[in-house]
Formats: structure tokens, C-alpha cells, sequence
């Protein structure tokens, strides 16, 4: 197999070039593991805010039942009730929250008639917000019940009250397929991928095919013993070869620093996708190499169509950042439809045949793409002969 031994040393006169890629690469993804967050389930937790409850109402029993609910969102802080110690307090975050009770708010509230509560909080705070949420809860319960129940008691209210809010339902929170902090490390790394098995073909199949359709060697070919034939098939297998070892490298990698991240019906989605992309990159490389006459030229189309194609469509930068003008036109490039089966399958928790079936017109288009360059690689590679034999 002469034609596939030559191929052999053409790739390997261009392993320096090669490699900075990948180190690049093992870098980034290096990176990208130590400033992500670790995969752990997330708790809630209540949040608890230091709060000034001041009561102008005699502490009346309605009253003192807002303030025993409060109690378990809520730290109690005393404060003076002058307004220049509430607001020193608020502004040097002695408390969180302020709550007046007005007087008369019990008769005012008992008969339904419209009543106010003066709250203070520091502004952009969580916590204040669940307070609000929480003083509306049961405000707006006790209402209810005024409304339904003529002439019941403060002390009969805040008991139903009470008791309603009570009532708590069991929350589970059952982790999806990917962790989302890990999700996002995983969408990243392989969309990201794909500039680098761009860039791995393009310079290896492309350097190869300046190389063997150089015309003095082509004609030397041409003039061997070895039928053209079978120079095409190993120049075919040479290609598969090296496109293949290319996306093992890539996908081990991948395995390797993700692979108890991702679940296996993942893994072999994301694997799938890797390697359909990888022979849509080998037919680009392939017509890349049959059109170009210069190893400079190969150099700059090289970096203009890697980088193009991963920035227009959503390898570096999230798609639901991009335009939709943009997008629109990277639907003719492979890497828009390899990002966009990336982040589907990486975000899903159940993969089942109905789910996944949309997506796998993603892979077609990448197949069809590839077809389609191949076709124009053959044109390019008939017009070149011809060219040749004139």
C-alpha cells in the first residue's frame, strides 16, 4: 500500500502543527472543569432576615399571630422606634426588614375595611420579598375567612389561620440527567470541539491532498504500477483512518474529564453526533485540499471557515445570543446543526424514541451537507484532470 504508507508520513511531518491544537484544547478543558461548579445536589434553604417589628396596635391577638408566623421566616431585632435609629439600622444592616403595625389596624381589619401596613426594606433583597410574600399569605387568608365566617373572633381567626398555614406539602427534587452547572461545562466543551476537528482534518487531510495532486508527483502516480483504483481506495482509507483516530482522540478526552457527568444514552448521542460531524469535516477538508494549489492558502482558509462556521453557528457563542439573521445563514454550515444536538441532548432528562426522533433530523442534515461537499470535492477533482490532460 504505497499511496497509504506515503500518507502516513505526510501526517506525521504535520504532528507539531497538529498537537498545538490539541494542547490548546486540553487547556481549555482544563480550565473549564476547575472554574465550574461541582456537581452536588442543591438544597433550599429557607432565607431568614433580621427584622424590626414595631406594633402601634396594642398587640392586639390578630396581631400577635402575624408575629409568632413571622417568627419562622424572621429574626427579631430590637431597635429604637425613633425614624433616625430605624433608618441608621437599615443602612448599616442592623435589619433587613421593617414592619409597622399602624393603630387601629385590628378594628380597621376586623371590620374589612381597607387598612396599610408600613413596610421598609433594602432594596434588591430576596429576603424582603419572601417576607412580603408571607405577610400577604396571611393577611390575605385571614380575609378569607372574615368574608366567609360573620362574627368570628380574633382569637378563632388566627387559629384557622394558623392552622391552614400550616399545612405543608413534601417537595421532591429529583436530579435531571445532567447536573445544570455540569450541563453547561458539557455543552461548552463539545460545541467547542468542533473547531478543533475542523482544524485537525482541514490541515491533515488538506496538507495530504497538496502533497499527492502536485503535478509531477500526480503524474508519477499516474505512471506506477499501482492501479489508480486502488490509489483512490487507499487514499480513502488513509482519510477514514486519520478522520477516525481524530475523533477518538476527542471523544476520549471528552470521556475521560465528563464521563460520570453524563449518563450513557448521553454519552452515545453526544459520541454520534461527534462523529457524524467528524465526516462532514472530512468531506470540507477533502474539498479544501482538491481546490487549493498552496499551503499558505490551506493555512488561511483553514482558519477563516474553522472559525466562521464555530462562530456563526453557536460553538463559541450560545445560539440564543446570536441573531436570528445570523442564525438563519448558519443553517447551510454543519456546525449549527452539531450545536444544536448538542445542547438538546445534554439538557434532556428522559430520552426516549419520541423525543429523540426530531433530532436525528439534525444528523441528517450534517449527512446531507457532507454529501453535498463531496459532490462539488468530485467536480472540482474531474475539472483538475481535465485541466491536466488538456
Amino acid at each position: 500500500m504505497p499511496v497509504f504508507q506515503a500518507y502516513k508520513r505526510v501526517i506525521k511531518k504535520c504532528i507539531p502543527q497538529l498537537l498545538i491544537y490539541i494542547f490548546v484544547f486540553v487547556a481549555f478543558a482544563a480550565i473549564l472543569m476547575t472554574s465550574g461548579a461541582p456537581a452536588s445536589t442543591v438544597q433550599f434553604d429557607d432565607a431568614r432576615a433580621r427584622m424590626a417589628y414595631l406594633d402601634e396596635a396594642d398587640s392586639s391577638i390578630l396581631t400577635e399571630g402575624l408575629k409568632n408566623y413571622l417568627l419562622q421566616y424572621a429574626d427579631f431585632v430590637d431597635v429604637n422606634h425613633d425614624q433616625a435609629s430605624l433608618q441608621d439600622a437599615l443602612f448599616f444592616e442592623e435589619v433587613h426588614y421593617i414592619l409597622r403595625i399602624p393603630a387601629g389596624f385590628t378594628e380597621d381589619f376586623m371590620a374589612e375595611r381597607p387598612v396599610e401596613i408600613e413596610k421598609i426594606s433594602r432594596p434588591g433583597t430576596t429576603t424582603s420579598v419572601y417576607l412580603d410574600m408571607n405577610i400577604s399569605k396571611f393577611l390575605n387568608t385571614a380575609r378569607f375567612y372574615l368574608a366567609n365566617i360573620p362574627g368570628i373572633s380574633q382569637r378563632e381567626l388566627v387559629a384557622l389561620v394558623s392552622r391552614d398555614l400550616a399545612v405543608e406539602t413534601t417537595v421532591e427534587v429529583r436530579p435531571t440527567a445532567v447536573n445544570a452547572d455540569a450541563g453547561e461545562s458539557l455543552s461548552i466543551f463539545y460545541n467547542y470541539m468542533s473547531y478543533v476537528i475542523l482544524n485537525l482534518l482541514i490541515l491533515g487531510v488538506g496538507t495530504f491532498m497538496l502533497v499527492f495532486n502536485q503535478l509531477d508527483l500526480r503524474r508519477r502516480t499516474i505512471c506506477s504500477p499501482v492501479p489508480l483504483r486502488q490509489q483512490n481506495m487507499q487514499i480513502l482509507f488513509g482519510n477514514l483512518i486519520y478522520a477516525v483516530v481524530c475523533w477518538l482522540i476527542m471523544m476520549g478526552m471528552g470521556f475521560v474529564l465528563y464521563g460520570k457527568a453524563m449518563p450513557a444514552k448521553q454519552a452515545m448521542l453526544v459520541a454520534l453526533n461527534g462523529l457524524v460531524f467528524t465526516f462532514v469535516s472530512l468531506s470540507i477538508s477533502f474539498m479544501i485540499g482538491s481546490a487549493l494549489n498552496s499551503r499558505n492558502a490551506l493555512s488561511a482558509v483553514t482558519n477563516v471557515l474553522s472559525l466562521g462556521m464555530c462562530f456563526t453557528g453557536g460553538a463559541f457563542v450560545p445560539q440564543y445570543l446570536i441573531g436570528e439573521q445570523v442564525l438563519s445563514f448558519s443553517r447551510i454550515f454543519p456546525t449549527y446543526w452539531y450545536v444544536r444536538f448538542n445542547n438538546e441532548i445534554i439538557s434532556m432528562a428522559n430520552i426516549t424514541f419520541d423525543s429523540l426522533k426530531p433530532r436525528l433530523g439534525y444528523l441528517g442534515m450534517q449527512l446531507g451537507i457532507a454529501v453535498a461537499v463531496l459532490a462539488v470535492a468530485l467536480v472540482i477533482i474531474k475539472q483538475r484532470r481535465q485541466a491536466e490532460n488538456a
